[in-house]
């Protein structure tokens, strides 16, 4: 029997092109493991949460689907940026989408199968994998649970992968090249999200096993060969086999320092920094220190541009970097770098309005935050409201665009750095306004507004 495979996602498991080289979609290797009347249709695309997929690009879908076929449902790497109001996807809202997908799906006679986000390429100071993707794949195995859809644990199984593997070598299986590795990228590319071609064929061989230990793929349709090739550990990255690099700490030094531009020196970083700079001509790789111990190192593009980011997170605190740069006559003079590491972000204070105080239907939120936080966002229930930035003495200000509805409202207010955000600050506090059910709105119906905010009679109970 002919099927297809539905891909549904984001840009994680997407087709990509030549021109996007050497990033791969585990989506696009599906096919690369079956043998049987099985075409594999991607329709994964970048940028794509569970709101924007379901009226944008879900129909079509549906209109090619035939009875039987699989439609792979693998959302939540986009969903969870809370930093992004036109990304984010509370949970609730999350959790209903995946329901109505799965629903379209059965209905139509198809099979749905939930697929948990992957797991990103993120290890703590002491090498653990981390969980960057927040509540969003336990909800999915939730609603799959409840459903009674089958479900891939992708999140779970390349937790348990990567951690394996090692922040040593995982690097291989990502979409992250040292600048002047790469045509494509003369800069480098620091790709902790996205796949190359190795990552993506060992992650598609995962979907693929589990679709036939669920009985959702016949297993004569599918290489078993390939699929039970032994795995094999990915070499370590070539930062890690410089050999006695510390020895560049100590030799005479020849030739100009590299420079370090980011993060700025003093400044707040988070754990995940990236460093950016450039070095002297005739540099052609970058070294890097802490205290005397080799943390890491870069190529340098043939403009001396660069870019390094360490394989396991920074702690929190102040650091000092050290880097000298090689050279085919030797190794240049060392540069010193100061910044310190933000992990855990404090809640922002609320000035106002006051806890418990009334206000007109234009409350105007106000307060501090630790200085260098970057972000305030406001959250009613579940739902972003707004967001607004931080000065440079830590105060921020926000005023939603539209009036609130009389009554008690409690918005929860949280300070971000990066990816990183704090514990929310509640604020409760009245609006005082004209209830839905006043005679006053009943006769500002009577006639067509002609603007949000209508100065003409009658008066519709809104300022």
């Amino acid at each position: 029997m002919n099927r297809t495979i539905f891909v549904l996602g984001d840009s994680v498991p997407a087709p990509r092109t030549e021109d996007e080289a050497p990033m791969a979609g585990w989506g696009q290797k599906i096919e690369d493991l079956l043998v049987g009347p099985v075409e594999v249709a991607n329709y994964a695309r970048s940028a794509m949460t569970t709101r924007k997929y379901f009226t944008e690009r879900f129909p079509a879908m549906l209109n090619r689907m035939k009875r039987s076929d699989i439609v792979l449902i693998g959302f939540g790497c986009v969903d969870h940026m809370i930093h992004n109001g036109t990304r984010y996807v509370p949970i609730p809202e999350y959790r209903e989408l995946l329901r109505l997908f799965a629903t379209y799906v059965h209905q139509e006679g198809g099979i749905p199968v939930m697929v948990t986000p992957m797991a990103r390429y993120a290890f703590s100071a002491t090498g653990e994998v981390l969980n960057t993707l927040g509540h969003y794949p336990q909800a999915m195995r939730e609603v799959a649970d409840r459903l009674g859809v089958p479900l891939i644990d992708l999140n779970q199984r390349t937790t348990q992968l990567w951690s394996e593997i090692g922040p040593m070598r995982l690097r291989q299986y990502f979409s992250w090249v040292d600048a002047g590795e790469h045509p494509l990228h003369p800069d480098g590319s620091i790709d902790s999200t996205h796949l190359n071609h190795t990552g993506a064929s060992e992650v598609a061989r995962i979907v693929v096993a589990d679709l036939c230990n669920l009985g959702v793929l016949d297993k004569a349709d599918v290489s078993v060969e390939r699929l039970m090739e032994p795995p094999v550990m990915p070499p370590l990255s070539g930062e890690f086999t410089v050999q006695t690099p510390e020895a560049a700490l100590y030799a005479q030094p020849v030739g100009e320092a590299p420079r370090i531009t980011k993060p700025a020196p003093g400044g707040l970083a988070g754990p995940m920094v990236k460093l950016t700079g450039a070095a002297a001509p005739g540099t052609h790789y970058l070294l890097f220190f802490e205290q005397g111990h080799y943390l890491g190192g870069t190529g340098v593009g043939s403009a001396g541009q660069w870019s390094w980011r360490r394989s396991v997170n920074w702690p929190a605190g102040d650091h000092v970097v050290q880097c000298v740069g090689l050279r085919a006559d030797g190794c240049s003079a060392a540069v010193e770098h100061r910044f310190t590491v933000l992990t855990d972000v404090p809640p922002p204070v609320v000035n106002g309005p006051a806890d418990g105080a009334f206000s007109g239907p234009r409350p105007r939120f106000s307060g501090t935050v630790r200085p260098g936080v970057t972000k305030i966002v406001l959250l009613e229930g579940d739902v972003l409201i707004g967001a607004t930035g931080v000065n440079d003495n830590g105060e921020w200000a926000f005023t939603h665009a539209h009036p609130w509805r009389p009554g008690v409202h409690t918005v929860n207010v949280i300070a971000l750095f990066g990816a990183a955000e704090s514990a929310p600050t509640p604020r409760t506090f009245k609006v005082v306004g004209i209830p839905d059910d006043s005679p006053i709105r009943a006769l500002g119906a009577s006639r067509h507004a002609c603007g949000d905010v209508c100065e003409h009679r009658p008066f519709a109970g809104d300022w």
